[in-house]
């Protein structure tokens, strides 16, 4: 169980005392959602995330009691974002997600539905992607309609491969986008329509430096940040801010949750 639990707005704020407690928090949340599909007998399907926090998540998940629970079986998954790099590159988010954890469960291979970087170039990667997401994946509203979407917080707001001020986020028609960002090279990342169409969207971002952009994310900033904003209200800006990428998750009909350890909520103001 949480140490806390509120909304924001319809936001789901769920809070662990800690790493260990938090990542069990999101792998109770996702052996519950397979098992709820398992018993409605519907195939899941899931997107899987990059970074470090995910692979604790990945590695809880692959051991008791959650090996044992959730019916690997009946998952298909999927990548939000990835690398341009082989499947096998240690950098690879595909690798991390299948060693830590699909190689050790019972996942058919078949099931497995990794974004091809490695084998063309970023942006026929996104456009075969896109297609085995239109092949496999049921449509609502006329998008792919994920049943799980697992997502990431960068310190800059980005999440999946989708970074600030990059055209990407614009993007209304495609499902599956690839961009060459400045220092990092070429990522190949879910749009967010096909991810704001999903029924469930989870972040999961723990530790005390992710605190200040989670309060950014969720409620406009900090406390200190909104003292230096009254100190600038007499040269306001010619235009707003543009919102970060994160802050453009909004599920079009689905459930948002993030999931945090106490460091990363720290800053947040609990609703009274």
């Amino acid at each position: 169980m949480p140490t806390e639990r509120f909304h924001l707005g319809a936001t789901e704020i769920l809070v662990g005392e800690d790493l260990d407690e938090t990542i069990r928090i999101a792998a109770g949340q996702f052996a519950a959602l397979a098992r709820k599909r398992a018993a409605a007998t519907e195939l899941m399907t899931a997107a899987l995330a990059g970074g470090n926090t995910p692979r604790a998540l990945y590695s809880a998940l692959a051991v008791a009691p959650f090996a044992a629970l959730v019916p690997w079986g009946g998952i298909h998954f999927f990548w939000g974002d990835e690398r341009d790099v082989p499947p096998t590159h240690e950098d690879s988010n595909f690798h991390a997600a299948n060693d830590l954890l699909l190689s050790r469960v019972a996942v058919p291979s078949a099931h497995l539905h990794r974004i091809p970087t490695g084998d063309t170039t970023a942006v026929e990667a996104a456009d075969l992607y896109q297609r085995t997401l239109g092949s496999v994946v049921p449509a609502v509203h006329g998008l792919p309609r994920l049943d799980y979407c697992l997502l990431g917080l960068g310190a800059d707001g980005h999440t999946a491969s989708l970074f600030p001020g990059r055209p990407t986020l614009a993007e209304t028609t495609r499902t599956v986008v690839a961009d060459h960002v400045e220092d990092l090279g070429w990522r190949v990342s879910l749009a967010l329509p096909v991810i704001n169409n999903a029924a469930q969207i989870t972040f999961l971002v723990t530790g005390q430096a992710k605190a200040e952009i989670v309060a950014r994310i969720l409620q406009g900033g900090t406390m200190e940040s909104a003292s230096h904003d009254l100190q600038r209200i007499s040269q306001p800006p010619a235009q707003p801010p543009a919102m970060l990428p994160a802050q453009l998750v909004a599920p079009r009909d689905g459930q948002l949750t993030w999931i945090l350890d106490a460091d990363a909520a720290g800053l947040l103001q609990r609703p009274q």
